[in-house]
Order: C-alpha cells, then structure tokens, then sequence
C-alpha cells in the first residue's frame, strides 16, 4: 500500500468520531447526510468522513461568517483566560481541548469546551452570556453561578458574540436565521469518559440575544446523597396514593428533591411509574417510563397514562392549567401517588391559589399528603466556621420571628459564620413541610383565609421557612448570614 493511500485512510472518520467532531449527535449526522448537507462515504454498512469535508461543512452558513470577524489573536486571548481560570480551578485545558480543534474553525468550539468544562469543574449550575452596553460601546458579558451566586468572570470583546450565540445555536441545534423567538434545545459535549448535557435556551433583548446554560443531570442522586434523609420524605416514600407538591422558587432544587424521593420509592420494590413532565431533566433508566409530550397536551398525557394502571405519577405545573390541576386531584382520588413541582415563594399561599382555580376545597384536603417545601444556601463549611454574634437588635428580630413561626431560640443558641478556606463550597436544601395530619387537614377545610390556616399550623407545631432555618442555623448547618437573608422585615 503506497504512503499516500495511509495517509489518505488515516484521515477517515468513523460516524462516532466525525459527531465528536462536529459536537453533534449521531442522529443529526444521518439526518446531515440524508439532507445531502454533509459529504461522506460509505464502507459496507460504515460511514466514513475526511475531515476537510467536515470542516468544509463547518465553514458554511452564518456562523462561519461570525467566526471570520473574530481576529484570532482576540480568540487566543480569550482561549489563554479559560486557561487561567480553569488552573485556578484545579484543571487544565489538556482535559477538555479537543486536540482535532486546533484549527481557526475549531477555536470557537474549543472555547465553548473550555467554558462547560470550567463550569463542570467549579460544580456551576448556570451560564450567562448576556449582550451589554457600556461607556465604550457593546460588550459580552460572561457570567456563571456557582453555589447559587453569580459571579461576572470577564468581559468579552462584542466581536466575539455572533460567533458564541451562532455556536452555542448549533451545538443545540436551534435555528440559526431566527432571532426575534425564543428558543430551547440541548447540546451534548464529550471529555473522555465524561458526557455533559446541557440545556441551552435564548431570547432576544435589545442588544442582541441572551444565551443561558444550564447543566443536564446525568445520574438521580438518592435523599442520602442530598443530605435529606433524616427529613419526613423517607418516611412519606412509602405512601400509597394521594398528591404531595414539592415547592420553591426556580433553582431550588426541587426537581432534584423529587427525582431522589422517586429513587426513595424504588428502594421498597417494583413500582409502575410514569411522569408526564416537559421537559424531562432527570431520566430513570430503570423502573419509569417517560412520556413524549411533544404531540399531546399534560392533560391527555396524564389521562392516557391512567390507562396503564400506574402507581406513582410525576406531573409538571398545576397552576398554569385548572384542568390539570383537577385531574391530578382526581388521579389521587381514584387510588395513585401524584408527585408535581409547583414555582412558589410561599407553600400556604399555594394551596389558596389552588382553590382559586376552581379547585374543590374538600376534594384537594382528603388527597392532599403535603407541600414540601424547599429553597437553596451555601452550607456551612464546618472545617473553618466560627462562632459569630449578631447585632443585638438583629437578634431580637431574629428572636420574635422564630416565634412567630413556632420555635423559641434558645437563650444560649450559638451562631456561625466561616471564614474561608479551600473545604468551602456546596449547597444544602433548606425546607418548610407542611404535612395533612387530620388535625391540619380539618383546619385547612375550616379555614377560609390564608392567615388564619397560617396560625393553626403554627398551633400544630408546624414551623414556617424561617424558624425552621433559625433552627437549623443553631445547630451549625447554615452560616448566620445566610439565615439573615431569610429574616422577615
């Protein structure tokens, strides 16, 4: 075989390769193909591809046009400051690059690389690419959260932000041409062993379109794992029928919260489990069955399900849909454990807002099992905390406050606050339940306002979010700032 017939096979990618280089899925390769958008050849049953016909299709379209705006000596510069951040990090480019990117069309993406693997490595759960004005024109900025803070890590040059959306568009495969609507998708990138999904969503504002990503779970953590299992959940796991909400505002974690109290749930057998979500975020290999919601409504979706004799039934939001809502109800009434998370600031001001709907008081008290729930805050490292008192009048604010919500601060109650050091970092849940007892559920029916339900669960012993974090922060899980974020002025 002579050198150049080597060198020439040598260059031929395999379908798994070529997607890996291309940063999409295999699906998408055949339905490029199929399009006739991308040149290949075929080997017997194989596809092989060379990477300059792949490059070649890379290069086309409006993303490429962006990219050849971008001087790449701005590009390397930028490439250079993920470096930084991801040593800072305790990392490096070596584990993310992608050694077949090292070409001008391949630097956008391998930024991209650098940024989710940076993200990965700090444990973040958002980023932010948001077009701004300054005194000296338009800019990028570049934003990540990180244990629920957002932190700006750098202003980027306006030049480069074409060429980010349109790559961000592409490797989520949304429509590149449209830029007034609201788009969502997924994209995928693989380091090694490690794959990473994430949600990619736009909008467009008045300097551009804004991109945020959010990261994908890859495996459903156990109420172990979150640190959760000395709450009620593990003992309300073995409930047969009814509707348990869990509640909280967006990026509280109550996703996550379900998806192991599901987990929960399998640990006592075999069950029939089916959610009726979109979009699915946390996806059970094993033990439920997801719906494809992309042709039905949630209505249809949950009425089609309750053809399949389910016991357990995951739900999305109530509250955008009075019909859904009704028939979740009845879903627990007829015999099935209806699990749902609601967006919420205020677990009791929920349930009224349920009866708003239309929802039959008597019908929602006898199915209810309880709200869980749940809001996020950095946990206390308890390598560097130290005791910490707070101002006087803060105290006694803080004092009548968890009274008001059914704790009494001890007198000699100590506080914490820590100092820093490189066992930092983290996120604890922090939660309010409020649990049918017959005693609550009778006085949920007798009730006609929420303050007046508000005083009997304080009457039953249940405590409200802050005294139950007030109580928490006693015994040395969150820091005395955090639960100073929580004080009801």
């Amino acid at each position: 075989m002579s050198t150049e017939m080597v060198t020439a096979e040598q260059e031929l990618l395999s379908l798994e390769d070529a997607a890996e280089f291309l940063c999409v899925s295999k699906s998408t390769m055949y339905r490029l193909l199929d399009q006739r958008k991308l040149t290949g050849m075929k080997a017997g049953k194989q596809w092989r591809f060379r990477k300059e016909d792949l490059l070649a299709y890379m290069q086309r379209g409006p993303a490429a046009q962006a990219l050849a705006k971008v001087p790449m000596p701005v590009l390397d510069t930028e490439l250079d400051f993920l470096g930084t951040e991801l040593a800072k990090a305790g990392t490096e480019p070596a584990a993310c690059d992608y050694p077949m990117l090292e070409d001008e069309a391949g630097r956008i993406t391998q930024y991209l690389r650098r940024l989710v693997w940076l993200l990965h490595t700090l444990r973040g759960s958002d980023i932010h690419l948001n077009p701004i004005w300054q005194a000296d024109g338009a800019a990028v900025q570049l934003v990540l959260r990180v244990d629920g803070a957002l932190r700006e890590i750098r202003r980027l040059p306006f030049v480069m932000y074409d060429a980010l959306v349109l790559e961000w568009k592409r490797q989520a495969e949304l429509p590149i041409e449209d830029t007034h609507h609201p788009h969502e998708g997924r994209s995928q990138f693989v380091f090694g062993e490690i794959m990473l999904s994430h949600r990619v969503a736009t909008v467009s504002t008045i300097y551009g379109e804004k991109v945020s990503v959010r990261p994908l779970p890859t495996t459903i953590p156990t109420l172990q794992v979150l640190g959760i299992d000395d709450t009620p959940l593990v003992a309300l796991s073995k409930r047969q029928r009814g509707l348990l909400i869990f509640a909280g505002p967006t990026g509280s974690g109550k996703a996550t919260t379900m998806s192991a109290f599901v987990q929960e749930i399998l640990t006592h057998g075999p069950r029939n489990i089916m959610t009726v979500v979109d979009p699915v975020e946390y996806i059970f290999m094993h033990g439920v069955t997801h719906l494809n919601l992309a042709q039905m409504t949630p209505v249809e979706g949950l009425r089609a399900v309750l053809y399949h004799d389910p016991d357990v039934v995951m739900l999305g939001e109530l509250r955008d849909d009075p019909e859904l809502a009704q028939q979740a109800i009845w879903t627990a009434e007829t015999g099935h454990l209806v699990l749902t998370c609601q967006h919420a600031s205020d677990p009791v001001e929920l349930l009224y807002e349920m009866l708003a709907m239309g929802v039959k008081r008597a019908l929602f008290a006898n199915n209810l099992i309880g709200v869980v729930y749940q809001q996020l805050a950095p946990k206390l490292c308890a390598q560097c905390r130290i005791p910490a008192t707070p101002e006087p009048d803060t105290l006694e604010k803080m004092r009548q406050a968890a009274r008001a919500g059914g704790y009494t601060l001890p007198e000699d109650a100590v506080f914490y606050q820590q100092t820093g050091c490189p066992s930092c970092g983290g996120r604890v849940a922090l939660h309010e339940f409020i649990l049918f007892t017959p005693e609550v559920r009778q006085a949920f029916l007798q009730c006609a306002s929420k303050e007046e339900f508000t005083k009997e669960l304080r009457a039953q012993g249940l405590l409200s979010f802050f005294a139950a974090q007030v109580q928490q922060a006693v015994s040395g899980k969150i820091s005395l700032e955090t639960l100073q974020r929580y004080m009801p002025y």
